[in-house]
C-alpha cells in the first residue's frame, strides 16, 4: 500500500499535516482543522473523468458526496463522521435509497464524454461472472476448506439458477436498453455495498467510492442494492415494497423496468460473488466474515425463491 508523504498531502490540501495514519487501505491525513481520506488514484483517466462528473452533478444540484481536492497521484475527501450504513436498518436504507434516485435523476444526459470508448456494462458483468463461476466450479474437486465444499455440494444448483436467469434476460430486451443508457450517458455507481454509504451524525447519507462509476443500466444499481439489502432481511417482499416505494418517490420505475428488475432477480449474484470471492482470495473477502454470509444465503435459498415468485406477479 503507497504511503503518502506529508509534503504531498500540505501541497494539496494547502494545510499543515501533523499526522498520517491507515485508515481502511487508505490514509487519513489530520490538519489543525480538517480531517482528510487519502486514496491512491487507480486509473488517472478514470480520475479525470469523474472530477468533470462530480463538478457536473454538483451544478445539476446532487451535493451527497464529499467534495475532492487532487493531484495526478492522491485524491483526498473530508472525513464524514459516521457510521457505516447498515442495510439491516429499514430507516438507513430509505435514506440511502432515496439518494441513489437523485443521483440516478441528476446524473442522466450528462454532457461529459464516457471516460472509454468500451465499457464494462450490465450486461456484460452478468454474463461474465456466470462463466466464471462456471470455470471454478470445474475446480471444486481440487478446492479445499468449507468454501470448496459448499461449492462442490451446492454450486451445481446456483450455477443452473444463473444460467436460467440469463437465458430470461438474453430474451428480454436488456442490452438494447443497457446500451441506449450508456449511450445517453446515464450515471451508474457499480459498487452499491454498505461501505460505500455514510450515515453521517445528523443523519445524512452520504454517497462515497465512485472508481468503478460509468455510464451504465441505472437499474443496475437498483438491482444491486435491492439484493444486497433483501439478502441482509431474509428476502421480506415488504422491505423490498418499502425501499422501492422510496426510491420511486423520485425516480419512478417503468413496467418494464419492473419486469427486468424481477428476472435480474433470480440471478444469485451475492452467491456468486461473495463464494468466488473467498475462494480467490480477494481483499475483503475473510473466512470469518464471508463464509457465514454464504451459508446463510444458501439456507435462505427458500426465501429467495419465494420473493422471486411473488414479485413476479405484482
Amino acid at each position: 500500500m503507497s504511503f503518502p508523504s506529508r509534503g504531498q498531502m500540505e501541497k494539496i490540501i494547502k494545510s499543515s499535516v501533523y499526522r498520517i495514519s491507515p485508515f481502511h487501505r487508505n490514509w487519513l491525513i489530520y490538519t489543525n482543522d480538517q480531517t482528510w481520506v487519502a486514496k491512491k488514484i487507480r486509473s488517472r483517466t478514470h480520475h479525470h473523468w469523474w472530477l468533470h462528473v462530480d463538478q457536473e452533478l454538483r451544478r445539476r444540484g446532487f451535493r451527497y458526496m464529499p467534495k475532492i481536492k487532487s493531484d495526478q497521484n492522491w485524491m483526498l475527501t473530508p472525513l464524514i463522521k459516521g457510521e457505516m450504513c447498515q442495510y439491516t436498518h429499514l430507516e438507513d436504507t430509505k435514506k440511502v435509497m432515496k439518494v441513489l434516485a437523485l443521483f440516478h435523476v441528476r446524473g442522466r444526459r450528462l454532457q461529459m464524454p464516457p471516460a472509454n470508448k468500451a465499457a464494462f456494462l450490465l450486461t456484460h458483468r452478468l454474463h461474465e461472472r456466470l462463466v466464471q463461476f462456471y470455470q471454478i466450479l470445474n475446480e471444486a474437486p481440487h478446492i479445499g476448506g468449507e468454501e470448496g465444499d459448499l461449492l462442490r455440494t451446492y454450486g451445481m444448483e446456483f450455477y443452473r439458477y444463473g444460467l436460467k436467469a440469463w437465458e430470461r434476460l438474453a430474451a428480454f430486451p436488456l442490452e438494447k436498453w443497457n446500451l441506449k443508457e450508456y449511450y445517453s450517458h446515464c450515471l451508474a455507481h457499480r459498487d452499491l455495498a454498505s461501505h460505500n454509504w455514510i450515515i453521517d451524525q445528523e443523519g445524512k447519507a452520504w454517497l462515497i467510492d465512485f472508481d468503478t462509476a460509468n455510464y451504465d443500466y441505472q437499474l443496475g444499481d437498483v438491482w444491486q442494492i435491492s439484493t444486497r439489502i433483501l439478502s441482509s432481511n431474509h428476502w421480506s417482499p415488504q422491505v423490498y415494497e418499502q425501499i422501492i416505494s422510496t426510491y420511486e418517490q423520485i425516480k419512478p420505475l417503468t413496467s418494464w423496468e419492473k419486469k427486468a428488475l424481477s428476472i435480474l432477480f433470480l440471478f444469485p449474484n451475492e452467491v456468486y460473488r461473495e463464494l468466488m470471492g473467498l475462494i480467490k482470495r480477494k481483499p475483503g473477502y475473510t473466512l470469518k466474515n464471508t463464509l457465514p454470509y454464504v451459508k446463510r444465503l444458501i439456507q435462505e435459498r427458500d426465501q429467495w425463491h419465494s420473493f422471486t415468485k411473488q414479485i413476479h406477479t405484482w
